[in-house]
């Protein structure tokens, strides 16, 4: 059934659009045409034509329609633009351009209504009540600084307003997954507003762990968020929100994995895993708008609270179990001033400032079945992290404008300083020892400039080019076993863009292209330490990222919305031998699809009877190319294709919507990893489908 559907519904898109040719030549009455596509995002807030840059804007229909319910469904969307299924909240590698983190800090940066999040293990949060999301890609430092290496996502909920709305979410599918949200928004006054949101998700788990016969990875989420907006006047505007996300996920759903076959297992470990994690986020944002400049100043805090506990060894055998606890507290402040858009000459001036400390104990113990090999009885480690980043920033960037040529040019003095505390605590057979304990610390500062040169032929044709230099400071490994593994150096890059964005046919066709080249030093590559128990970054010496991106979308009829969005990417390390035995020059980077691509269409059916207005239908394939998971380019994940649906009715205040993800139940891997001399990897989540209501009033 399933698949019937999805090919009636790609016969019914392609049927219209061969149609549509004709009328889009012949009909010049009709006006419809595609929306004008802006970028919210505060130091832009412009249409995409005027940024010369490569970028992506995910508008709140499509969110929903691709069931885009954390940042990792973003990868099925933006071109050249990876996050892997980790299986937990902990850990969230994004990759834009090849550019990306496994561990540690990420590269690329990421804003929430405006609120910098710098730590990982909070960018993988639940999805509600989202308008739109920003992809940038290349780098953003200039304007955005840290973690901005490998380009920038802007992710803007909805905001308070003037005007009383409830609006009803509910939704059930297989796998017992239940996903419920609820917001209200209350003007308090011509000045005042207040916007509530209450969100849960839960399910059973996608995958059976075959020891004890339960699920894997059940997960349960509880959201919340609350928004205030104060407008006294028509020059002062502050908002405040804050978000909290209390998250429990069994995990994980590893197996072993064979290299040479590239063949997975059933996972079978004995000891029960998981992560919780309390995530809270808030932040004040004021804006001052003067009679020729504006002046906005954000202030944020962000924590994190949580704990994992993982079979380390992810096997029946009861060998090594893992426990680790961290808190994580981080303040920003930044204070802009900026001109207007105007016809001549526009600029901006900032100023950012942040601090973040980190503390972490990591706990193992060695199991029975381990013991029975060893010539004692007991052995366990513990190792304390005290670990602080603080950092400040100056930034520049000017635009001027001679008619119809444009130059950018920016620049940001970055200043960061890290510390660590360490002490490592060994018990054998009972006798706790000290084995180690130091303090150090590391500065970094960096000059980022960028140049940029855009020339608008026409509305309709805006030719770009940019030249910018990324960076992602250095820093201190959570785990290291050998002294000179204790800390990495930082990356940096010299990125190349050239790009065209046009329209055509009175705006029914959007399309831009981009081309890019990064020459990169110091990659931090992710490594298993040399026992197998634990991960670190260190350096490789010269690498290389080069590809296109190209999106187009059409709107051929009225009501048929159809596009493409495709990206290639050939990364490659140019100079990395990690010793003598193990070289590696001209092996592409791990994690980084050769290609991927998205390709869908919406198309509405106007049916106007007295108690249903319209049927909406969504169907979208996406593909990713070849990527490999380590260096040495054996271990990979082929091709793969995953086909999602959607079928929504709409009443004026009632829709009910049937769904369905990788409704062909494509196989694939979605993340891989080495510990105690093994591979291991995950399962990309089988065929779900499901049924969701929504109400408002």
């Amino acid at each position: 059934m399933k698949n019937i559907f999805a090919l009636i519904f790609m016969a019914l898109l392609i049927n219209n659009t061969v149609n549509a040719q004709q009328d889009v030549k012949t009909d010049s009455i009709k006006h419809y045409q595609l929306e004008d596509i802006e970028i919210k995002s505060p130091k832009y807030n412009r249409n995409i034509f005027n940024i010369p840059a490569a970028a992506t804007m995910v508008p709140e229909r499509l969110i929903e329609n691709n069931g885009v319910e954390d940042l990792t469904g973003v990868s099925a969307i933006v071109p050249n633009f990876f996050m892997p299924d980790y299986g937990s909240k902990l850990t969230s590698p994004v990759y834009i351009r090849g550019v990306g983190n496994r561990i540690n800090t990420p590269s690329v940066g990421l804003y929430v209504d405006g609120i910098p999040y710098f730590e990982k293990a909070a960018f993988n949060f639940d999805f509600f009540d989202i308008q739109q999301i920003e992809v940038l890609r290349g780098p953003q430092g200039t304007l955005y600084g840290r973690n901005a290496m490998g380009g920038l996502i802007n992710i803007i909920s909805r905001q308070p307003n003037d005007e009383r709305q409830t609006e009803i979410s509910t939704g059930y599918g297989n796998y017992n997954q239940l996903n419920a949200q609820i917001s209200h928004n209350q003007p308090i006054s011509k000045s005042f507003a207040v916007l509530g949101n209450l969100g849960i998700r839960h399910n059973d788990g996608f995958f059976t762990n075959q020891y004890n016969n339960k699920k894997a990875d059940e997960l349960n989420s509880y959201s919340g968020r609350l928004k205030l907006l104060f407008t006294p006047g028509d020059r002062f505007k502050a908002t405040g929100n804050v978000q909290y996300e209390d998250s429990r996920q069994s995990g994980y759903p590893y197996a072993i994995y064979n290299d040479e076959t590239n063949e997975i297992s059933e996972v079978n470990y004995n000891r029960e895993s998981g992560y919780d994690r309390k995530l809270l986020s808030s932040g004040l944002n004021l804006a001052y708008a003067a009679d020729n400049f504006q002046i906005r100043a954000v202030s944020s805090f962000q924590s994190v609270n949580d704990g994992q506990g993982i079979d380390q060894d992810f096997s029946a055998s009861d060998r090594y179990f893992v426990t680790q606890d961290q808190d994580i507290d981080m303040f920003s402040q930044e204070i802009n001033i900026q001109s207007y858009e105007n016809e001549t000459y526009e600029w901006l001036f900032g100023a950012f400032a942040f601090h973040q400390g980190l503390d972490k104990e990591v706990h193992m113990e060695m199991g029975e079945d381990q013991l029975a090999s060893m010539p004692f009885t007991e052995y366990s480690y513990t190792k304390y992290y005290d670990n602080s980043n603080s950092g400040l920033a100056f930034f520049h960037q000017s635009t001027l404008k001679f008619g119809a040529f444009s130059l950018t040019a920016g620049i940001r003095a970055d200043y960061e300083k890290a510390t660590l505390d360490y002490v490592y605590d060994r018990s054998l057979n009972g006798n706790l020892k000290n084995e180690e304990a130091f303090e150090s610390d590391m500065d970094f500062f960096e000059i980022l400039p960028k140049l940029a040169v855009k020339y608008s032929i026409s509305e309709y044709l805006v030719p770009y080019a940019t030249i910018a230099k990324g960076y992602n400071s250095g820093g201190f490994n959570s785990t290291f076993e050998r002294e000179e593994d204790r800390s990495f150096d930082p990356e940096q890059s010299w990125n190349y863009e050239a790009g065209i964005k046009t329209k055509w046919l009175k705006q029914r066709i959007y399309a831009n292209l981009a081309l890019f080249y990064i020459d990169w030093d110091n990659q931090q590559i992710y490594q298993t330490v040399p026992s197998g128990t634990g991960s670190m970054l260190t350096n490789a010496g010269k690498s290389e990222s080069k590809g296109v991106e190209f999106e187009i979308k059409a709107l051929p009829v009225q009501n048929l919305e159809t596009w493409l969005a495709f990206g290639y990417n050939d990364a490659k390390f140019v100079e990395y031998e990690k010793n003598e035995n193990e070289i590696y020059n001209g092996n592409y980077l791990p994690y980084v699809p050769r290609f991927s691509f998205n390709m869908g269409g919406n198309y509405t059916i106007a049916v106007n009877s007295g108690w249903l207005e319209q049927i909406r239908l969504h169907l979208t394939y996406n593909g990713f190319g070849k990527h490999y998971w380590k260096e040495t380019n054996i271990a990979y994940q082929d091709y793969y294709g995953l086909l999602n649906s959607r079928i929504s009715f709409d009443t004026k205040n009632i829709q009910l919507s049937f769904w369905g993800k990788n409704i062909l139940d494509a196989e694939y891997n979605s993340f891989y990893f080495q510990a105690v001399g093994n591979s291991y990897a995950q399962a990309g989540k089988p065929a779900t489908m499901g049924v969701n209501v929504k109400v408002n009033f």
